[in-house]
């Protein structure tokens, strides 16, 4: 199998949340952290585009700023995908904590169907661009749309062939409640500890 990165989303400002909440702290580990370790163990490489925060504490982390700065999360892709070596990247936030393998791989399936230039799915209308899988084909694209300040996170979309998945289908797989889950404002914290604990509950049942 060819080699598959991911790509971890670090450098927006957490305006909603009043502080990074990559720095957060859940069970004794930082959220960005508890991301990274996640998509650290499923892909090859993790790169980790990121402005401002202080992450040399993620072993082996692979840290880049902006190449082309104040372009948001399109900005993040480009530059993810530009350092990235590998062909198909995933791509995520650092607000999403309970993505999972079953998740990646399904995702990847998706995307060599056809040989898809994207994979996304769609959850109540919408589309997760950052919870996403892209071949690096979709690099020129990007970069042509924020030259143009064309910033949307999925203006590159309507110019490459990409596999939208429906809610349908990813309800027969997945709790999309909480496999979506994102953390952004402090209300999101508590729920989000409820859905850790259930974790660790499950782990413990798994254990006996």
């Amino acid at each position: 199998m060819s080699k598959v990165n991911a790509v971890l989303l670090a450098g927006g400002n957490s305006t909603r949340y009043g502080e990074d909440k990559a720095l957060i702290y859940f069970q004794g580990k930082a959220l960005i952290e508890i991301i990274y370790s996640k998509l650290n163990n499923f892909f090859d490489e993790v790169i980790i585009v990121a402005n401002n925060g202080d992450y040399d504490f993620l072993d082996n982390a692979v840290i880049k700023k902006d190449i082309i700065k104040n372009k948001g999360p399109l900005g993040g892709i480009y530059t993810g995908l530009y350092y990235s070596d590998a062909e198909y990247n995933f791509v995520v936030g650092c607000d999403m904590p309970f993505i999972n393998n079953k998740y990646f791989s399904f995702l990847l399936t998706k995307i060599k169907e056809d040989n898809f230039d994207a994979a996304a799915v769609k959850k109540d209308g919408f589309i997760e661009p950052l919870a996403a899988l892209y071949h690096r084909r979709v690099l020129s694209l990007v970069k042509e749309n924020i030259l143009e300040n064309n910033l949307r996170i999925k203006s590159f979309y309507s110019e490459s062939k990409v596999k939208i998945i429906e809610e349908k289908e990813l309800k027969k797989q997945f709790n999309l409640k909480k496999l979506f889950f994102n953390i952004n404002h402090p209300e999101d914290k508590k729920t989000a500890e409820y859905f850790f604990e259930e974790d660790r509950g499950n782990k413990s049942e798994n254990k006996i």
